[in-house]
């Protein structure tokens, strides 16, 4: 049966297989619907029916490339929308199956909400982490291709939720607005896919090299709305020409103009700029570096709370009872199969109230004498991309910054042994940190015990629950180097960090101790 109106299909079998239900989804590449798939239980799925048809062998080729692309995207990433078939309707109509998902699209959602800077991060760090994976590529007919989405909108984010209820952003459209753009035989505007409100200059330009920054462009115009709620650029008209004039020369408002209630860290808004630049050149140049900035935020964040937390709690803190297992761990040998050398690594400690995580290290007796008692600190660094791997940082500092010793070590989620340390990490807040000295080996010489802060151990807790969900590959070495690259970026932001903590440790101390003086003046005035 051919349908000159795609309404047509509702209650009908497409292709003997899906039995279209319902409209949910209009665009401008085509219309999606509600099916229930016959060959798996009337599972349901969505289905998109493009505007156009095949008219020739060499575009269905096309397409069922791109398709093909697309579905191996969804199958390495949990933030892009699965595809799970494909096919050709009557009247050479080219349509794909994906994923039926239930929640609402950024668009929707920015119409009834204001994200808090919270949910601003969140959506924003899954949305890259989608665009990441698409970015490095996939494999097909033996070469890798990156793949450029082209037509990042609100539209195109759709927000869901896992079974605890866990929020889940997935990006769709993936690969279809390449293939549309292919047609040949069409003039610039007529062969132009995309949404003029968030394309890059260059894309309405017509350059067909076009790479990640042009994502990164349209990204940018996604976040600035996000925390608004207004396009960074207006137009008097939907034309072309005004929306190309608009993105190649407007300036966006500043933030303090459109939201000045909103407190946005600094950080964040040069991020948003930064993605909105005109020149390519001047944005940031892959992913990589978006993600690495909204970590750096999101820590920025969570260390506030913390301080914040510190600052109304009793000067006097509560640590767990572990003076038992410290008394076990200063009895505890250097292995025999470990080398006499500066090397670190973990290990799970059993004992009779249970199994407690501890960082085993060996270092020259002097630097162990000048790091006790001093500035510490424990840093996560965790990342999913070709392998999950997790960076466990103990960072150990002098009095007076003149001596840092970073001790590192890597533990990869597809490891039993590093699941089960992760979790006692998670689980009991704290570790034990050994010292070992070169000069005299084979005992332990001294014990650390420190702190995970509450914001640390809800990351273990997410990130081992996001592992059980990822279809694990075996590139564990290039995770971690990507690891390494990304701590050595990280080093003078995080020693920063400590530096301010203790100056805050420093000034609280004062405060107590004033406190205490006063109150030991009055005593003796009222004596």
């Amino acid at each position: 049966m051919t349908k000159t109106d795609v309404d047509g299909y509702i209650g009908h079998f497409l292709n003997n297989r899906y039995l279209i239900k319902d409209a949910i989804g209009r665009g401008g590449m085509g219309k999606v619907y509600l099916a229930e798939d016959a060959a798996k239980g009337g599972m349901p799925v969505a289905v998109k029916i493009l505007s156009l048809s095949l008219s020739d062998p060499q575009m269905s080729q096309r397409f069922a490339r791109e398709i093909f692309i697309g579905a191996q995207l969804g199958r390495k990433s949990k933030h892009i929308v699965r595809v799970l078939s494909y096919g050709i309707a009557d009247a050479q109509v080219p349509f794909y199956v994906m994923e039926y998902l239930q929640g609402k699209n950024l668009k929707d959602i920015l119409k009834n909400k204001k994200l808090t800077i919270s949910d601003f991060l969140e959506i924003s760090y899954q949305i890259c982490l989608g665009l990441q994976c698409a970015h490095q590529g996939v494999s097909y007919k033996g070469d890798i291709y990156p793949v450029i989405h082209r037509d990042i909108k609100p539209e195109n984010i759709f927000i869901t939720e896992d079974t605890k209820a866990n929020l889940i952003v997935k990006i769709l459209d993936f690969g279809i607005a390449k293939f549309l753009t292919e047609r040949s035989g069409l003039t610039l505007t007529d062969s132009f896919i995309g949404s003029l409100p968030y394309c890059s200059p260059e894309h309405m330009e017509g350059r067909k090299l076009l790479d990640v920054r042009s994502d990164i462009y349209s990204l940018g115009v996604l976040m600035y709305e996000m925390l608004t709620r207004k396009h960074p650029f207006s137009t008097t008209s939907q034309s072309f020409g005004n929306w190309y004039q608009a993105h190649r020369f407007q300036a966006p408002p500043a933030f303090e103009e459109i939201v000045p209630q909103l407190k946005i860290p600094l950080e964040l808004k040069k991020l948003v700029m930064n993605c909105l630049a005109k020149d390519v050149n001047a944005r940031p140049q892959n992913i990589n570096q978006i993600l690495e900035t909204l970590e750096k935020i999101q820590r920025n964040i969570n260390d506030e709370i913390e301080q914040d937390k510190n600052q109304k709690s009793s000067p006097v803190q509560l640590v767990p009872v572990t003076s038992l297992s410290e008394k076990i761990c200063l009895e505890k040998n250097w292995p025999k199969n470990k080398p006499i050398a500066p090397i670190c690594f973990p290990h799970v400690l059993q004992t009779q109230q249970g199994n407690v995580a501890t960082f085993w290290a060996m270092l020259p007796q002097k630097e162990i004498t000048k790091f006790l008692n001093e500035i510490n600190g424990t840093e996560f660094i965790y990342s999913q991309n070709l392998h999950p791997m997790l960076l466990w940082v103990t960072v150990l500092c002098d009095g007076k910054f003149e001596l840092t010793r970073w001790l590192s070590y890597c533990l990869d989620f597809k490891d039993n042994r590093s699941q089960n340390i992760i979790e006692i990490l998670a689980k009991s807040g704290y570790y034990h940190l050994l010292f070992f000295s070169l000069e005299e080996p084979s005992i332990c010489s001294h014990v650390m015990t420190l702190s995970i802060s509450s914001s640390q151990r809800q990351q273990l807790i997410n990130w081992l629950e996001n592992v059980q969900k990822l279809t694990l590959e075996s590139f564990g070495n290039d995770s971690k180097n990507e690891l390494k690259l990304q701590y050595e970026k990280m080093k003078p932001d995080i020693l920063k960090r400590l530096a301010i903590n203790r100056q805050k440790q420093n000034l609280d101390v004062k405060k107590w101790m004033f406190h205490l003086f006063e109150k030991f003046l009055q005593f003796l005035v009222y004596r």
